[in-house]
């Protein structure tokens, strides 16, 4: 799985571009030249959503339109993807419309998943160690939708009915509807929250099989670094115990007027020789950890595919030392992959030696 080519016309600080990809590819330039932008619309492409902003932020100040559009090859066949966002005319602001197209089809945001799949690591990413649980569901919901379509299709249905009981339970406590007619829709959560949290529960449990390996490669130290998933109701009781758990949790429901059991309400945890990472570890450790993390996501998707996704790695290797750049340039040297820096000599010589280089400045 590889982009080859890609398109940008209004999108962020880039009029027109075009451009096409090597095997690894290094975009170098100074800050604000655009180079994340770069990387956000290969995201945007593989995701259906940009990982920085809204999608009104994303058009060229001034233009009436962004737009992505990528050619890869996906099991040896070559397909177009194409996102497209306008602005209302009459304000000059919001969004009018989105389109999205895949071989040359108009299609939801959601159908993307699958298609271009990514593995991200930004300097933010470390955030999602000690932000709110809410990043760390998304983070899941991201990385296992690009492995498994069924996964996106029962999320966004849990969602729907999410808001259909929520609504229900608003009514209820107002005096407005009965509680029995709670029972429809809490049959519908449990189908939908126990897909959806025994298939987070095998995510872990596969990412958990690389992370100490990466972990311990990157920081040099034997320690076992893992990630704890946190659920609100274990996998192992399956719809019949979500349907239990909901029917339990229904007055404290109606009193909160929303749901309070379900995978809307899961959290992980990084665990490290037993201990929470946020209770002990350095900025330098997170970065670490996370680096792992991502290593990790290679080869989860890997193996449930069967390509490798591409790599898009941010700033990575300013605040590594050289021993670490040379070992993780050594990981993703059999892959496609897109690295941004603003000097090359924080880049391993090995990789310069085969990569394509391309130097960006303000505009």
């Amino acid at each position: 799985m590889q982009i080859k080519k890609l398109q940008l016309t209004g999108w962020r600080n880039h009029d027109r571009y075009d451009f096409d990809f090597n095997g690894i590819t290094i975009l170098v330039g100074p800050n604000a030249s655009g180079k994340t932008n770069f990387l956000e619309a290969i995201y945007y492409l593989a995701c259906g959503r940009s990982f920085r902003t809204k999608d009104e932020n994303l058009v060229t100040w001034g233009a009436d339109f962004a737009r992505i559009l990528g050619s890869i090859e996906r099991d040896g066949k070559q397909e177009e993807l194409l996102v497209v966002l306008e602005k209302n005319p009459s304000t000059g602001s919001g969004l009018l419309a989105k389109t999205v197209k895949i071989k040359d089809q108009k299609v939801a945001s959601s159908k993307l998943l699958g298609h271009l799949n990514c593995v991200l690591f930004t300097p933010e990413e470390i955030e999602l160690i000690y932000t709110l649980p809410e990043a760390r569901r998304r983070y899941l919901n991201l990385i296992i939708s690009q492995a498994d379509i069924n996964y996106a299709h029962n999320l966004i249905q849990f969602k729907r009915t999410l808001e259909h009981r929520n609504a229900l339970l608003k009514k209820i406590f107002l005096g407005q509807a009965r509680e029995t007619e709670l029972e429809v829709w809490d049959g519908k959560i449990a189908e939908y929250a126990s897909f959806i949290i025994t298939k987070r529960a095998e995510y872990i449990e596969n990412v958990d099989k690389y992370l100490s390996r990466h972990y311990q490669e990157l920081a040099g130290k034997k320690q076992k670094l893992e990630l704890i998933y946190k659920p609100s109701v274990p996998p192992a009781e399956g719809w019949a115990g979500m349907l239990v758990s909901l029917t339990q949790s229904r007055l404290t429901d109606i009193s909160a007027r929303v749901t309070t059991i379900g995978p809307h309400r899961d959290d992980i945890a990084f665990s490290l020789d037993s201990r929470n990472v946020t209770e002990f570890a350095s900025r330098g450790e997170f970065r670490t950890v996370m680096l792992a993390l991502k290593l990790a996501e290679v080869d989860y998707l890997t193996k449930q595919t069967g390509e490798k996704p591409v790599l898009l790695l941010d700033d990575v290797f300013s605040e590594l030392d050289e021993s670490r750049r040379d070992l993780l340039s050594q990981i993703f040297v059999n892959q496609q992959t897109i690295v941004t820096t603003t000097d090359l000599d924080h880049v391993s010589k090995n990789i310069l030696k085969s990569a394509k280089i391309v130097e960006l400045s303000h505009e």
